[in-house]
């Protein structure tokens, strides 16, 4: 990584390539593939619906997220630690590591994966002593 890159800009950075990401054809194709045919007569507005890969529940699509299955940055890595190019190479990933899933799924994934990178963190800073 660029040293000359501060932790603001190189979350900006990430940020950045995120949201072109969210605008992307692969993820567009991932939601698509999760459509399905379904009505909520509580929710009549609704005209398309997706089924959460992890749930399985029927989802408004405005409510869907895609999720990498091997997440962007590796649980025992840091960002600081990859390069861009790997970066981006792994968030456009093969379709096969993506899945669509609702925005509460998503979370438990995503936190889950937060408490496995505190812990990797701390295993790798108590191996340096």
């Amino acid at each position: 990584m660029n040293p000359r890159i501060s932790k603001k800009e190189r979350n900006l950075i990430k940020g950045a390539i995120r949201r072109v990401f969210s605008r992307s054809d692969l993820r567009r194709a991932v939601i698509d593939a999760a459509k399905v045919k379904y009505t909520d007569p509580t929710r009549p507005r609704v005209k398309t619906w997706c089924l959460c890969n992890i749930c399985e529940k029927p989802t408004p699509k405005s409510y869907m997220e895609v999720d990498h299955i091997d997440p962007i940055i590796p649980v025992n890595t840091a960002l600081e630690e990859m390069p861009w190019d790997t970066v981006i190479d792994r968030i456009w990933c093969e379709e096969h590591n993506l899945q669509a899933v609702c925005e509460q799924c998503h979370d438990i994934k995503t936190k889950e994966e937060r408490k496995q990178r505190v812990q990797a963190r701390k295993e790798r800073k108590n191996e340096q002593r």
